[in-house]
């Protein structure tokens, strides 16, 4: 073969290994390129959060052949996992027009394994990626929205029916005496000649209705109060005992009717600071619904002191609660009542109680069985462990002295 030709040959082996480079370049181009333009398809189908990562990570090892890959996103969140003691490995950040959300880590086993073509090629990945995550996340943003915005409208609507069901339910308290009283009233009227004992007996009727009247009234008054954050509080420092004797009292024969033994137990004192008045009302509540929900049974009364404070508990034998209505009894236009719909009674009282011991710096806590008892026990701080300011600012469920 002549100098000339194995010239040729040589340069036509040359050319022909270029024409396979070439080749192997042009199809892993076009690899690249349609990888590119798949994963715009995938990543714009608006997958979650999770999905996106996934995808991203395993497209990522298999275009440019590595071992694994790892994701870390700004808000915390980790994506696969990390390799120990990689021989490469190589980091891109995911970007959006919002700025850096995140970075992808590959790994391989081998030395200098990565090349800048691959780091570029990811790079463009990774941009594609950082489109979809961020898609994604304004989309769970807008279901989390639309989620909360359920929640809120169902919350709304069942506080539309509470309310619904409590002005019926104070319609018909209002109703009950007043009728009672045109009753009595018009019959004492239309009969001149009535004897004084049957008269007398009338006026006492219409003068117990009225009560019941004074005290529905004075209620819805002093809810109102409360919501609007302006119920008047007039502190002094000074003994529960003497309360709790006289609501004791005031109820006693309430008690003896229902044939329920209504005790008293005082096994320490302790001075705490609190408006007399209102706590009265709290304990007329407390005390008062206990005799309602209890036939033939007991109702104990019993205050002890620790070092967290004054503690006072109404323990009755009734009819309890259910375990699912507990967490409500609280709630304003929530009727404790409607558990037995032969019972009387508004369903403010709970409210007025947690609110006014709330203010006092206390807690009112309840534990109860269904038709076994229920025990609400009332714990105030001692007395140099709460001084209110006159402007002090409070929450819905409390008041502020004016």
């Amino acid at each position: 073969m002549s100098s000339q030709e194995h010239i040729l040959e040589t340069s036509l082996a040359n050319s022909q290994k270029q024409v396979e480079q070439l080749s192997q370049e042009v199809l892993e181009l076009y690899r690249q390129v349609n990888l590119l333009y798949r994963l715009g398809d995938v990543f714009s189908a608006g997958l979650q959060t999770e999905d996106v990562c996934g995808v991203l990570m395993i497209e990522s090892t298999k275009v440019v052949r590595a071992r694994s890959a790892f994701v870390r996103l700004s808000d915390g969140r980790t994506f696969g996992r990390l390799s120990t003691n990689p021989a490469s490995k190589m980091s891109v950040g995911i970007e959006t027009p919002m700025g850096r959300i995140g970075d992808i880590t590959l790994f391989d086993k081998k030395r200098g394994f990565f090349t800048a073509a691959d780091e570029k090629l990811i790079r463009a990945v990774a941009r594609q990626a950082g489109v979809a995550l961020e898609n994604s996340r304004r989309i769970e943003g807008l279901i989390e929205q639309n989620e909360a915005l359920e929640t809120l409208n169902d919350e709304l609507r069942a506080l539309d029916q509470m309310k619904s069901d409590f002005v019926g339910n104070v319609s018909h308290e209002l109703r009950t005496p007043l009728a009672s009283i045109k009753g009595f009233a018009a019959t004492m009227l239309a009969d001149q000649d009535m004897p004084r004992e049957v008269a007398n007996e009338f006026v006492g009727i219409i003068n117990d209705e009225s009560d019941k009247l004074i005290a529905i009234i004075n209620d819805l008054l002093d809810v109102s109060k409360m919501m609007s954050g302006h119920m008047d509080y007039r502190l002094a420092r000074q003994s529960l005992t003497a309360i709790l004797q006289q609501v004791t009292a005031l109820l006693k024969i309430q008690a003896e009717g229902k044939n329920i033994v209504l005790g008293l137990d005082i096994e320490s004192e302790m001075d705490v600071r609190i408006d007399p008045t209102r706590m009265h009302q709290v304990f007329i509540n407390l005390i008062g619904n206990a005799i309602k929900f209890t036939d033939a049974g007991s109702v104990k009364i019993r205050q002890w002191t620790d070092t967290d404070g004054l503690h006072v508990s109404i323990q009755d034998t009734g009819i309890g609660i259910p375990a699912d209505l507990l967490p409500n009894i609280f709630d304003k236009f929530y009727r404790v009542e409607n558990i037995v719909h032969t019972k009387e009674g508004t369903g403010l009282g709970l409210a007025l109680v947690r609110g006014i011991v709330d203010y006092h710096g206390g807690t009112v806590d309840v534990e109860s069985i269904h038709g076994v008892g229920t025990t609400f026990t009332v714990n105030l701080p001692p007395a140099r462990a709460i001084d209110h300011d006159s402007s002090i600012d409070i929450d819905s469920n409390t008041a502020r002295s004016e």
